[in-house]
C-alpha cells in the first residue's frame, strides 16, 4: 500500500481509520506455518487480544488459524466470524463457574487455571473435557512484569500442586484432554 493509496482511503471512509494489509498477514501467517512445517500436527492459534477485528478474525480463520481467547466477549466474536467451536480456545484467568459454564455450553475449549475451579467443574460436569493450565515456574521474558510462568504470577495452577490436580480428577473422574502453559520468551 503506498502513502497515495491510504490517502486516497482516508479521504473516502474519513479519519480515523484503521487499514490492515491482509497480504502482508497472509505472508507472515505463511512464514509462521513455514517454520512449522517438518512437524506432524501444528495448529496455530491467533490470539485475540492482540486485535479483535472480526474481519481480520476472518481472515485468520481462512488462512487456517484457530482462536486463542481470554474473555467470553472474544469466544462469541470468534463465533460471530464464523469460527467453529472447536476451533476456538477459551483460557481465562480467574473467572468464576459460571463463565467456565458459559463457555462450554458454546463448545468452545476450556482451559482451567484454579484448583477450586477444577474440582467445581469436575464435579458438575465431568464429562466436558478440560485443559489444565500449569505455572511452570519458570523465570522467562526479562522481569516479572512481563513474564507469565514465574513462581508468583497469577497465571496457571502452580506445578508443585500436581498432586491435588490428581487428585480432583481421579475423584471426580473427569476428561482431561490437555496441558496448556505459557511462558514469554525474548530473543536476544
Amino acid at each position: 500500500m503506498t502513502k497515495h493509496d491510504l490517502l486516497a482511503v482516508a479521504q473516502e471512509f474519513e479519519t480515523p481509520l484503521y487499514v490492515y494489509n491482509a497480504e502482508k498477514i497472509e505472508n507472515q501467517y505463511k512464514r509462521l506455518q513455514d517454520a512449522f512445517k517438518k512437524v506432524k500436527q501444528v495448529k496455530i492459534n491467533y490470539a485475540v487480544k492482540a486485535l479483535s477485528n472480526i474481519s481480520i478474525l476472518k481472515l485468520m480463520h481462512s488462512l487456517g488459524s484457530g482462536l486463542d481467547t481470554v474473555s467470553i466477549q472474544e469466544v462469541k466474536l470468534g463465533l460471530e466470524a464464523g469460527i467453529p467451536p472447536k476451533d476456538i480456545i477459551y483460557t481465562p484467568n480467574g473467572v468464576s463457574l459460571k463463565e467456565l459454564e458459559v463457555a462450554s455450553e458454546l463448545g468452545v475449549q476450556i482451559n482451567i487455571d484454579n484448583l477450586s475451579i477444577l474440582e467445581q467443574f469436575g464435579s458438575k460436569h465431568p464429562t466436558i473435557p478440560v485443559c489444565i493450565r500449569i505455572n511452570p515456574h519458570v523465570m522467562a521474558g526479562g522481569n516479572t512484569n512481563i513474564s507469565v510462568g514465574h513462581i508468583d504470577s497469577k497465571f496457571g495452577i502452580s506445578i508443585h500442586q500436581i498432586p491435588h490436580i490428581k487428585r480432583i480428577v481421579e475423584n471426580t473422574g473427569m476428561i482431561i484432554n490437555g496441558i496448556h502453559m505459557h511462558l514469554s520468551l525474548i530473543h536476544i
